[in-house]
């Protein structure tokens, strides 16, 4: 297995779809020092979610699920 990085940086928007929530509940993930979800870059005031980022967390928290 490769570690490949992406280097995308995906708008709010796309981060939202991806997980199928608001952004709201987006903001709320972020200030949750349990889940750990990572930061978003900020240009331009927009906010943009790493995706390399994203993934390394989806793989953390289903490894933490499945030890649960």
């Amino acid at each position: 297995m490769t570690n490949q990085t992406t280097g995308r940086k995906l708008p709010r928007r796309k981060t939202c779809e991806r997980y199928g929530v608001c952004d709201r509940t987006i903001s709320r993930w972020e200030r949750d020092p349990e889940l750990n979800f990572p930061a978003p870059t900020i240009i331009n005031g927009r906010k943009y979610d790493d995706e390399d980022r994203l993934t390394a967390w989806d793989r953390e928290n289903t490894s933490r699920r499945e030890v649960a």
